[in-house]
C-alpha cells in the first residue's frame, strides 16, 4: 500500500480514497496531505463525475507530482471546511406560525384552482 520509501501510499489507494471521500469533504480525515493537495488539484466534483480509467490516470499523474513537490519541501494547508447545517432552528411558536400560514396558503391555492374566488 505504501511505496519504496513507506512515505508516500500508493496512487491506487490514494485515488480510491480520495474518489471515496469526494462527497463529505468536512469530515475526511485524509491519510496523507498530499492525497488531499492531489485531489483538491485534480477536482473532487471530477473525482465523483469521471469513470473510475479517466479519472484514476488524472489522479495518478497530479499525485505524483504531490508527491514529489513534497519531498522537495513544499508543505500544503488544507482548506478547511465547514460541514453544511440544514435547516433552521425555530421555536414552536415560530414553527406553529408556519404552519397555520401554509395551511392557509394551501387552502388558497386550491380555491383558485377550483375556480371559487
Amino acid at each position: 500500500m505504501y511505496d519504496l520509501f513507506d512515505e508516500f501510499p500508493t496512487a491506487e489507494a490514494t485515488y480510491f480514497e480520495a474518489a471515496s471521500n469526494s462527497h463529505d469533504l468536512a469530515h475526511w480525515q485524509p491519510s496523507h496531505a498530499v492525497v488531499f493537495e492531489a485531489g483538491r488539484r485534480v477536482g473532487f466534483s471530477k473525482l465523483r463525475r469521471r469513470d473510475t480509467g479517466a479519472g484514476k490516470r488524472a489522479f495518478t499523474k497530479i499525485y505524483q507530482d504531490v508527491c514529489k513537490a513534497w519531498q522537495r519541501g513544499e508543505r500544503f494547508k488544507r482548506v478547511v471546511i465547514e460541514a453544511p447545517s440544514f435547516g433552521e432552528k425555530l421555536t414552536e411558536q415560530e414553527l406553529l406560525h408556519r404552519r397555520v400560514v401554509g395551511r392557509e396558503k394551501v387552502c388558497q391555492l386550491k380555491d383558485l384552482l377550483r375556480g371559487v374566488t
